[in-house]
C-alpha cells in the first residue's frame, strides 16, 4: 500500500520569459528563490496550468486535491485528458461522480474544480488538446464561470503559445 505524504508543495506563476526557458527557472527554483503559493491559493484561480517534470507527483497530488475538496463537501473531478479526448465525461465518471456532476450543474452557485491530467500523455497517444477541452466545454456549457480548471503537463511538452491559446479558446 502506498501512503500519500503532503509535502506542502509551492507553486510559482511563470512570466513569459520563464515560459520560454523553463529549464533555467526549474534550476533557480531548486534553491528556493521563488517562495510561491500553496494548493489553497492555487485553487482560488479559475484557470491553472501546472507544469512539472515526469515523476514530480502531478497526477497523485491533483487526485488527492480532488479527494480533499470532495471530503469538504465541494464539487471536484479528476479527469485524465486522454479519457476526455476519447469519450464524453459521462462515459468515464463513476455513477457517484456523474450524480455529483449533474448536481453541480443544477446548483447555479457552487464552484467545481476540474483536475485535467497530463497534456503530455494525451500528446503521446496522438490526442488533440482542442478536442479534449472542447468536450469539457460542451459538458459544462452555461457553468463555465463556476469552473476552476487545473491542467497538468510536463514543461518539455507544453507549447506556451499554441497550447495556451487552445485553453483560452475552449475555456475562457
Amino acid at each position: 500500500m502506498t501512503t500519500f505524504i503532503d509535502i506542502q508543495r509551492r507553486f510559482h506563476e511563470l512570466t513569459e520569459k520563464e515560459l520560454e526557458d523553463i529549464e533555467s527557472f526549474a534550476y533557480l527554483d531548486e534553491f528556493g528563490i521563488y517562495p510561491g503559493m500553496g494548493w489553497p491559493e492555487l485553487l482560488e484561480h479559475h484557470r491553472v496550468i501546472l507544469l512539472a517534470e515526469a515523476g514530480a507527483g502531478k497526477t497523485v497530488e491533483m487526485s488527492k486535491q480532488a479527494e480533499h475538496l470532495v471530503e469538504e463537501g465541494k464539487f471536484a473531478f479528476f479527469m485524465p485528458l486522454d479519457y476526455l479526448y476519447r469519450e464524453a465525461i459521462e462515459a468515464f465518471l463513476s455513477t457517484n461522480e456523474r450524480e455529483e456532476f449533474e448536481k453541480w450543474k443544477t446548483d447555479h452557485e457552487a464552484p467545481a474544480w476540474f483536475f485535467l491530467d497530463a497534456v503530455d500523455e494525451l500528446k503521446l497517444t496522438q490526442g488533440k488538446l482542442d478536442r479534449a477541452l472542447g468536450r469539457l466545454a460542451k459538458a459544462i456549457h452555461g457553468c463555465l464561470h463556476r469552473a476552476r480548471i487545473i491542467i497538468s503537463c510536463r514543461p518539455s511538452d507544453w507549447r506556451p503559445n499554441s497550447d495556451l491559446n487552445t485553453v483560452r479558446a475552449n475555456l475562457p
